[in-house]
C-alpha cells in the first residue's frame, strides 16, 4: 500500500489519528509542494492493482468479527481494539459504546455482548473516541434447516451448468419455510438464480466459491443472483462474466433485488459484471431495510452498487474499486416519492471515473409541483469513508438533512446539485473543491447548506457557489489552495441569498472571497457577510466584489500580506450597503479600493487598521491605503471614519472632493 500517513482530523475538540492510503493531504496541509493530478493518478492506479492490499486495510478501530450468524437467543460477544498510530493495540471494548439497528432482532449490552432475539438481519454499532465500527448480524431461527447444493447434483467445476441443482436446492428449501443453501469450494456456471422469501445463499468462503454467469446466457435483463424478501447473499464470489458478454445489455446484474425487504449481502466479491455488481430497486413499493456489508466490488461495468428505490439502507465496511471510469456508489431513484434513512459508512471507495464516483440522490426535484419542497431522499448519513477518486466528483442531488462527515475525500469536488435542503458538510480532510449549484431559472434552490469544520486544499475554487443558493454557512474551515482560484467564490447566474463565512482560514489563493454574476442576466447577490476569518498569501485581495450585490459585510477579519477589499460597481448594476468594519489589513498590494460608483448607495469603512501595503499607485488609481475612484460618480451615503494607517506606500485617503465630508477620525 502505497505510504500510510497520519491524518488530522478536528471532530469535539480531539485530534484523531487515522491511516488514509494517500500522502497528498499531508502535504497540502503542511504546505510542502503539491503533488499533481497526474501523480495522484499514478498512485491511485498503483494501489487498485493490490486488491490485497486493500482487503486487508487496518482501520483505527477493529472489532473481532465484522459478520456474525446467531440462532435465537444465541449470543456472542465482541472485543473492540484501538489501532494506534504507532503501530500498538489497545483492548478498548469496556471502554466502546453498542448500539443495534433493529432492537425487535437484536440486542447489545454495554459490554459488547449481543443477543438473537428474532429471525432477520440487524447491524451492532461499535463507537469509541469518535469512530465507529459496524457489524453485520445473522439471526435463524433454532430450526433453520441447511442443504447442500451439491446434494442436490450441483458439480461446481467450471463447465457444467448447475443452474438446475441451485434452483431445485432454492425452491425445496422455500417449500419448507426457508434455511440456508450452503455452497461447498468449487467454480458453478449458472443462468440467473431466483431466490425464495427466507432462503438465503451462503458459500463456504468467497476465496473458493465462484459462481459464474453462464456464456450461454443471452445479453438481455438476466440478473444472476434475484433476490427477495427475508433472504441473505453471503461468502461468496460472483462473476458476472463481462468478458464474454461485451455486448450485454445495462440490467444484467450480479445480485438484484426488487421491492425486497429485510436482505443482506454480505462479505462477497462481486466482480465484472455486465452492469453492476449490485442493484437495489423496485416500485413505489420499494425495498425496506437492506443491508450491504464486508463486500469487495471490482470491475462492473456500470456501476460498483446502484441503489434506487430503496428505505432504510446501510452500506458498510465495502471495499470499492474500478479502473474502468465507473463509479463506486450510484443513488437514481426515479419514482417521484419521498424516501428515508441511508446511512453509508467505513468503506474505501477508489475508482478514475472522470464523472462522478459517489452519487447520493433523491429523485427528480424538478418534476415536484409548482412550490413544493421536492422529492427528496431524507436522512442520508455518509461518514468515516475513504473516497480516492481525484478526477471524478461527490455528487448529491435532491436530499433533505444529507450529513457527510469524517471522510477523506480525494476527488475533483463535491457537488451539491440542484435542490437540497439542510445539507451538512463537517469535518472532512477534502482535496478537492465544494461547489453548490441549483438551476432552472430560480426553481432549483439549494437552502441552509452547512461547510464547517473541514480541511480542504483546493487547486481551484476552495468553494463555488454557481447559483441557487440560499441561506448557505462556511464557517472554521480550513483552505489552502495553490495561488489560482479563489477561497469562497458566489457567482450568481441564479440568485445568491444569504451567505456568511466566518471563522475560516484561507491560504495561498488568488482571492480569498469573490462576488461575481452573470453580465447577460439580470441576477443579484444579496445579504453576505465575512467575518472573523484569517487570509494570509493571497495572490490580490481577501475580498472581491463586483456586480450587482446588496447587504454585504467585511468585518473583523485579519490579512496578511494580502490586500484588502476591492469593489468594483458595474454601470447599471446598482450596488447598496456594503460595509468594511474592523479589519486588518497588512503586507498586500493595496488597503481598500472602490472602482466605478455609478450606481452604489450605501458605503462604510469603519474602524480598519492598514498596515505595509506596497502599491504606490498607476494611471488609474494613487495607491492610497483606502481610495474611493476619482473618475466616476462617486458613491451615496458614505462613511470613512476611524481608520488607523501606518507605515503604507502611500499612507493616505483619497475621495472625489465632493464627498470629502465623508472622511472623519482617520489616523495616519
Amino acid at each position: 500500500m502505497a505510504g500510510m500517513i497520519e491524518r488530522k482530523r478536528r471532530k469535539n475538540g480531539l485530534l484523531l489519528i487515522i491511516i488514509v492510503l494517500f500522502t497528498a493531504s499531508l502535504m497540502f496541509f503542511l504546505g510542502e509542494s503539491q503533488v499533481d493530478n497526474e501523480q495522484i493518478k499514478d498512485r491511485l492506479n498503483s494501489l487498485m492493482k493490490k486488491e490485497k492490499g486493500l482487503e486487508n486495510y487496518i482501520t483505527p478501530l477493529i472489532v473481532s468479527e465484522t459478520s456474525i450468524s446467531l440462532s435465537i437467543e444465541e449470543s456472542r460477544r465482541v472485543f473492540v481494539t484501538k489501532n494506534n498510530s504507532d503501530g500498538s493495540n489497545v483492548n478498548v471494548t469496556e471502554h466502546s459504546q453498542y448500539s443495534t439497528s433493529d432492537a425487535n432482532v437484536a440486542i447489545v449490552d454495554a459490554t459488547g455482548l449481543i443477543t438473537a432475539v428474532d429471525t432477520g438481519f440487524v447491524s451492532i454499532t461499535v463507537s469509541y473516541d469518535g469512530l465507529t465500527k459496524n457489524i453485520a448480524i445473522s439471526v435463524a431461527s433454532k430450526e433453520n434447516v441447511k442443504v447442500n447444493v451439491k446434494d442436490y447434483g450441483a458439480v461446481g467445476d467450471g463447465v457444467a451448468d448447475d443452474t438446475i441443482p441451485f434452483q431445485d436446492a432454492i425452491d425445496d428449501l422455500g417449500s419448507q419455510g426457508g434455511g440456508d443453501v450452503i455452497v461447498p469450494e468449487g467454480t458453478y456456471i449458472l443462468h440467473p438464480i431466483f431466490l425464495k422469501p427466507k432462503v438465503n445463499l451462503v458459500g463456504e468462503n468467497r476465496d473458493t466459491v465462484t459462481l459464474k454467469l453462464s456464456d450461454n446466457v443471452s445479453d438481455d435483463y438476466h440478473r444472476l443472483i434475484n433476490m427477495n424478501d427475508n433472504t441473505k447473499v453471503q461468502n461468496i464470489t460472483c462473476d458476472g462474466n463481462y468478458q464474454n458478454h461485451p455486448n450485454g445489455i445495462e440490467h444484467m446484474h450480479c445480485i438484484f433485488a426488487w421491492d425486497s425487504d429485510n436482505i443482506l449481502i454480505d462479505n462477497n466479491r462481486l466482480k465484472n459484471a455486465v452492469a453492476d455488481g449490485i442493484s437495489i430497486s423496485g416500485s413505489a413499493e420499494a425495498s425496506d431495510n437492506v443491508i450491504i456489508s464486508n463486500n469487495i466490488l471490482k470491475e462492473n461495468q456500470r456501476s460498483q452498487i446502484v441503489i434506487e428505490q430503496v428505505n432504510h439502507l446501510q452500506i458498510f465496511n465495502n471495499t470499492i474499486m474500478s479502473e474502468t471510469k465507473r463509479p463506486g456508489i450510484h443513488f437514481e431513484p426515479w419514482e417521484w416519492m419521498q424516501y428515508n434513512d441511508a446511512k453509508i459508512t467505513g468503506n474505501i471507495i477508489t475508482s478514475n471515473s472522470v464523472g462522478y464516483c459517489v452519487l447520493l440522490a433523491g429523485a427528480d426535484s424538478g418534476m415536484s409541483a409548482e412550490g413544493a419542497t421536492g422529492y427528496y431522499y431524507q436522512g442520508l448519513e455518509f461518514y468515516e469513508n475513504t473516497v480516492n477518486c481525484p478526477s471524478g466528483s461527490f455528487l448529491i442531488m435532491d436530499t433533505s438533512g444529507a450529513k457527510v462527515y469524517d471522510n477523506t475525500l480525494n476527488v475533483s469536488e463535491i457537488h451539491v446539485w440542484r435542490k437540497n435542503e439542510d445539507v451538512n458538510i463537517y469535518n472532512n480532510e477534502i482535496n478537492g473543491s465544494v461547489r453548490i449549484e441549483g438551476g432552472w431559472d430560480g426553481k432549483l434552490v439549494s437552502t441552509r447548506t452547512n461547510i464547517y469544520g473541514n480541511t480542504i486544499n483546493s487547486s481551484n475554487d476552495g468553494v463555488n457557489i454557481h447559483a441557487g443558493a440560499e441561506d448557505t454557512t462556511i464557517n472554521n474551515n480550513m483552505f489552502t489552495g495553490s495561488g489560482r482560484s479563489s477561497g469562497v467564490n458566489l457567482f450568481a447566474s441564479d440568485d445568491i441569498k444569504n451567505t456568511l463565512v466566518s471563522n475560516n482560514s484561507f491560504i495561498k489563493y488568488h482571492n480569498g472571497v469573490v462576488l461575481d454574476y452573470d453580465h447577460y442576466g439580470e441576477t443579484f447577490i444579496t445579504g453576505v457577510t465575512v467575518s472573523e476569518n484569517t487570509f494570509k498569501d493571497l495572490n490580490e485581495y481577501a475580498f472581491y466584489v463586483e456586480g450587482p450585490v446588496h447587504d454585504v459585510k467585511m468585518n473583523n477579519n485579519v490579512v496578511t500580506n494580502s490586500s484588502g477589499a476591492y469593489i468594483n460597481v458595474h454601470p447599471e448594476r446598482p450596488m447598496s450597503n456594503i460595509e468594511i468594519i474592523s479589519n486588518m489589513i497588512s503586507g498586500g498590494k493595496s488597503g481598500i479600493i472602490q472602482q466605478v460608483s455609478d450606481s452604489l448607495n450605501g458605503l462604510i469603512i469603519l474602524g480598519n487598521t492598514i498596515t505595509n501595503t506596497t502599491g504606490t499607485g498607476d494611471g488609474y488609481i494613487t495607491g492610497a491605503a483606502i481610495e474611493l475612484d476619482l473618475n466616476s460618480a462617486p458613491p451615496t451615503n458614505v462613511q470613512i471614519k476611524e481608520n488607523v494607517l501606518t507605515n503604507n506606500a502611500r499612507n493616505f485617503i483619497t475621495v472625489p472632493d465632493s464627498i470629502l465630508n465623508s472622511v472623519q477620525n482617520n489616523k495616519d
